[in-house]
C-alpha cells in the first residue's frame, strides 16, 4: 500500500519506467494522460494547460504569472484527490516536487545516460545519437528552470530523490526489478500519520485552486479542516480580503475553519 513518484531526464523513459512497474505490482497508473480532465473539470483551455506544464509565464505566450500558478494548483489538487486512493505509480506532473513530507510516497529518479533507451529513441525518430542527447540536454536545462519557477527546486538535485537509478549502469528490465523491491520497504508502507498528512495536502491544494482563481499572492496551510492562509494587502484592502477569503475558502469541501494572515503589501502602500 504505497505511492511510487518517477521521474526521468528523458521523458520517454520516465513513461516506460513508470508503465512497467505499474504493471509489475498491479498498481493504478497516474500520469500526464490526467490533463484532459483537469482542462475540462476546471474549464481551462488545454493548450495552455499543457503550456503551463512545460514553459514558464511569458508575455510572448499569452500565460499571465497568475494563470500559470492556478494552472498548476488545479493540477495538484487533482493530483493529491487520486494520490489518497493509494497503490499508484505516478509520472509526468511534477508531483515529485510538491508531494512532500509523506512518508509512503517514494520518489525515484532514473538517468537516461548513454542507455540503450537512448538509442532506440534515436531510431524511433530516425535521428542521430548525438542530436538526441542535444535535445535531451536542452529539455534538462528547460525542465530545470521550470521547476525552480514553479516550487523553488531544482529537479535535478539527486538528494530529493529516495532511489537514484543510472540506466548505463542497469538496464531497464532490472530497474523495475529494483523500484518493485524497494517499494516493500516498511518505510513506505502506509501509516495513519502519513495518511492524514496527504489529506491535509489534498485540503490545502483544493482551497488554494479556489482562491487562486481570483487573487495572488496565497500560502494555504490545511490541517485537520483547519485551514490558515496567508496573503498581502494594503490597509485599505486588508478587511475585504480576509472576508473574501474565509467566505471561499469556507465553502471549500472538508473545511470547517478559516484563518487568515495578511501582510502589509508595500509595494501598493507606497503608490
Amino acid at each position: 500500500m504505497s505511492i511510487i513518484i518517477i521521474s526521468s531526464d528523458a521523458m520517454e523513459i520516465e513513461e516506460t519506467i513508470a508503465e512497467k512497474v505499474a504493471e509489475a505490482m498491479g498498481y493504478s497508473r497516474l500520469g500526464h494522460q490526467i490533463l484532459a480532465d483537469v482542462a475540462a473539470k476546471y474549464q481551462i483551455d488545454p493548450v495552455k494547460l499543457n503550456e503551463a506544464m512545460e514553459t514558464t509565464p511569458s508575455l510572448f505566450k499569452n500565460l499571465s504569472a497568475r494563470q500559470w500558478r492556478h494552472y498548476l494548483a488545479c493540477v495538484e489538487a487533482e493530483v493529491y484527490d487520486y494520490l489518497l486512493a493509494d497503490n499508484i505509480v505516478c509520472w509526468g506532473l511534477a508531483a515529485h516536487l510538491y508531494v512532500t513530507g509523506i512518508s509512503h510516497v517514494m520518489k525515484v529518479r532514473v538517468l537516461s545516460g548513454n542507455s540503450r533507451g537512448t538509442m532506440e529513441i534515436a531510431e524511433q525518430k530516425g535521428i542521430s545519437l548525438q542530436v538526441v542527447e542535444k535535445l535531451r540536454a536542452g529539455e534538462l536545462q528547460q525542465r530545470k528552470k521550470w521547476s525552480l519557477a514553479a516550487y523553488n527546486y531544482d529537479e535535478t538535485d539527486l538528494s530529493r530523490y529516495d532511489l537514484v537509478i543510472n540506466l548505463d549502469q542497469i538496464d531497464p528490465e532490472e530497474a523495475v526489478k529494483t523500484i518493485t523491491g524497494a517499494i516493500e520497504y516498511r518505510k513506505f508502507q502506509v501509516m495513519t500519520y502519513s495518511m492524514k498528512c496527504l489529506s491535509n495536502l489534498a485540503l490545502s491544494a483544493r482551497v488554494n485552486v479556489t482562491l487562486l482563481k481570483s487573487m495572488a499572492d496565497i500560502n494555504v496551510q490545511a490541517r485537520d479542516g483547519s485551514v490558515v492562509v496567508s496573503t498581502k494587502a494594503s490597509a485599505r484592502q486588508k478587511r475585504k480580503k480576509i472576508a473574501t477569503i474565509k467566505e471561499l475558502a469556507g465553502n471549500v469541501d472538508g473545511v470547517s475553519y478559516v484563518e487568515v494572515h495578511v501582510k502589509k503589501n508595500i509595494l501598493e502602500e507606497t503608490a
